[in-house]
């Protein structure tokens, strides 16, 4: 007797193929600044995609750990799914932490890249010289052109997006690859 279990192992790019496979027409909805910013799964998958590829484009290695400054939104979402879909491991950084608090764990995780919405650019921009892994900056917005800031080097989302290639190659995973990580923000001494 044969088991009713998947025949295959139960990861993001799986996740992700059922989604476009089952739900391609679906709605996606964002509320940001005061607009809705809809797009089908079908969308979301292509852009997934791209994504992936701008990642590998920027030198991302499958167990790099690349961190997001950003509020919900489907930038972020997309970043939910891609950084893991190539191996990476997603650092989801709180927006509300200290700037102390902030610069530990980035650097405590090694990120090397942080992916932040330009509205939060301020604390980041504060930190650049304690930040010793952080090799780039992604920053996201709706202007689609680089804003003024001090980070270095800096590239603009949209922009890479449009440029990336969209042939699909995910990273070949295991269940028990880290696709995330997360820092507790209510403790004493340092977060853990």
């Amino acid at each position: 007797m044969e088991g009713l279990m998947m025949h295959y192992e139960l990861t993001l790019p799986q996740i992700l193929q059922r989604m476009r496979s089952i739900f391609p027409d679906k709605e996606i909805v964002s509320q940001i600044s005061g607009r809705r910013h809809r797009y089908t799964y079908g969308e979301f998958y292509a852009r997934v995609v791209r994504l992936a590829n701008v990642l590998r484009t920027l030198g991302v290695k499958p167990g790099d750990r690349v961190a997001t400054f950003a509020w919900n939104s489907y930038r972020h979402m997309e970043l939910y799914y891609a950084i893991p879909a190539v191996g990476a491991v997603l650092h989801t950084l709180n927006v509300r932490l200290s700037a102390e608090q902030l610069g530990y764990i980035v650097n405590h995780a090694q990120d090397s890249l942080i992916f932040a919405d330009t509205s939060l650019l301020a604390p980041l921009e504060n930190l650049r010289k304690e930040l010793k892994s952080v090799r780039g900056y992604v920053l996201m917005d709706d202007t689609g052109g680089l804003p003024k800031t001090s980070l270095s080097p800096t590239h603009v989302y949209e922009q890479l997006m449009a440029a990336a290639s969209d042939e699909e190659h995910f990273a070949t995973l295991h269940e028990e690859d880290a696709c995330g990580l997360c820092y507790t923000s209510g403790t004493t001494g340092h977060p853990k």
